[in-house]
């Protein structure tokens, strides 16, 4: 271990000497430190747009491929008594029309108190009071564990504790799964029970919860009576007819309603605006950076000039030092230039050659870097009317093309511009992660970097330099300070001797 002294006998201030000195020989660890902060930094950011185009690939694009989403179907009920039925399309619903009447609508088993007969009680009168019998549970010691009260209903066994309420006793009825709701009412002192399910047979009740409450007020369901296109025939209230969900709310007291089924233009427009707002959104993000300033003036701050500077002042450095990092990025840029190819180059859908500008949709004047616009609403709407069939497919369809480097590919002549778009950031996903070693299915910008990335191991290497020129620069700083002991002692010596004389001529 070097032993360092201050400049006692001559009268320098060593410490700040070394350090001055030390500053010359750590520019070239300071050029590396800077070197692998700005590999980290465009690392970081290579990251941050690669979770935006996993979410789009992954997420958000797979969503809007959805037939839910680009064939959207709508119904809608007319006649004098529609309010007597809700009708849903889903997405595979059959275009045309459905005639029904209501004749009766589905009912549901129920049993209740007599009216004539209603119970002593409210909902905190305690069920032991009504004449309920308390159940011991015996372990297998035949040790008593539990007092408790049980009904039966529909063949489920219900039970409560020995102190249980007749509100507690409801609520675990609802709990239960015996299929059925319960309802007590304070004011007129009765219960009601009410199958889940319309059309089921009569509620199956134990004799004590019978007795107890006078459930005698009873009833079967019974299943609804429509008649569909001509067709007399028993339903539950809610059943699906052609792909279109239609549920009874009531009689249509003898009016024929008409179901319309069509294309929900308005749903599908909303999906085709939300997908362009988030494919605008990651291309502005991309072109954002590789358009941005490079400030090759502002390099990374050392340990030694951030503790000169206030934290806002560093703020505003490293705002200005990381920008422009991924300027021209060839990766980035070629994205850019297939989004483009892909979104304008037309897709054979039977024969026929369909292109985005069929529908009204461009990309703007070049002020817009290659993003999507809306010119005419009013033509989008038309043609997805015309055939909604064929705008799916032009979005979604998959290359029957049998060389996956050419179906693949932005350019794939039947293949829809979903597909596109997917297979464009998946191979750039493969190049970020093999140049960055981040995740190729993740959008966590927290995820785990790979170490066999190309800047992983420039990263091992710099780090492996930055370790070795530290050692040295250790090993420089030991030896000035041994040059400077050996001064200081020869210098005290020299004034001991020079004391020792003057002492001896005196």
């Amino acid at each position: 271990m070097t032993i360092r002294i201050s400049g006692f006998n001559t009268g320098l201030d060593i410490d700040q000497i070394v350090k001055d000195l030390m500053s010359v020989k750590r520019q070239p660890l300071n050029k590396l430190l800077q070197q692998k902060t700005l590999i980290e930094w465009k690392r970081d950011q290579y990251r941050e747009l690669s979770a935006k185009i996993v979410d789009l690939r992954n997420n958000k694009l797979f969503n809007y491929s959805m037939s839910s989403a680009l064939k959207a179907k709508k119904a809608t009920v007319s006649g004098t008594n529609a309010s007597a039925i809700t009708a849903k399309a889903s997405a595979g619903a059959q275009t045309g029309t459905i005639a029904i009447e209501v004749i009766s609508p589905a009912t549901a088993a129920y049993a209740r108190t007599a009216e004539n007969a209603p119970v002593n009680a409210t909902s905190s009168t305690k069920l032991t009071e009504l004449g309920f019998t308390v159940k011991n549970v015996l372990d297998d010691n035949d040790e008593v564990i539990a007092k408790v009260i049980e009904v039966e209903i529909n063949g489920v066994t219900i039970s409560v504790n020995e102190d249980a309420t007749v509100g507690d006793l409801v609520n675990a009825i609802n709990i239960s799964k015996a299929g059925v709701s319960a309802f007590f009412d304070d004011v007129t002192k009765r219960l009601s029970l009410t199958a889940k399910e319309t059309g089921t047979g009569p509620i199956s009740l134990s004799s004590n919860l019978e007795s107890q409450f006078n459930l005698t007020d009873t009833e079967s369901g019974s299943k609804a009576r429509v008649v569909i296109n001509g067709i007399e025939t028993d339903r539950d209230n809610t059943f699906t007819v052609n792909g279109v969900e239609i549920t009874i709310h009531g009689s249509t007291h003898g009016e024929t309603l008409v179901i319309n089924v069509g294309t929900d233009t308005d749903k599908i427009v909303e999906t085709v605006k939300s997908f362009i707002n988030d494919y605008n959104s990651l291309l502005e993000t991309i072109n954002k950076k590789l358009n941005e300033e490079r400030y090759r003036d502002y390099l990374p701050l050392t340990s030694e000039q951030k503790e000169e500077m206030k934290e806002k002042e560093i703020e505003l450095w490293e705002e200005k030092a990381k920008s422009g990092l991924l300027r021209n990025d060839s990766i980035l840029s070629n994205l850019v230039n297939d989004f483009r190819v892909a979104m304008l180059t037309d897709v054979v859908i039977g024969g026929e050659k369909v292109n985005l500008a069929q529908y009204g949709i461009g990309t703007g004047d070049y002020t817009q870097r290659g993003k999507l616009v809306i010119v005419d609403e009013d033509k989008l709407r038309a043609k997805i009317e015309e055939d909604p069939d064929k705008f799916m497919a032009l979005l979604t369809q998959n290359s029957s093309i049998s060389d996956p480097r050419i179906a693949q590919s932005a350019t794939a002549a039947d293949s829809g511009l979903f597909r596109r778009l997917s297979n464009t950031m998946s191979r750039t996903l493969d190049l970020l992660a093999e140049k960055a070693g981040i995740s190729r299915f993740s959008a966590d910008v927290n995820y785990t970097y790979s170490e066999s990335s190309l800047m992983a191991q420039e990263l091992r290497y710099l780090n492996l330099r930055i370790q070795d020129m530290n050692a040295r620069l250790l090993q420089i700083e030991n030896n000035y300070y041994r040059q400077f002991t050996a001064m200081e002692t020869a210098i005290s010596r020299f004034n001991a001797q020079s004391a020792a004389l003057s002492g001896y001529w005196n």
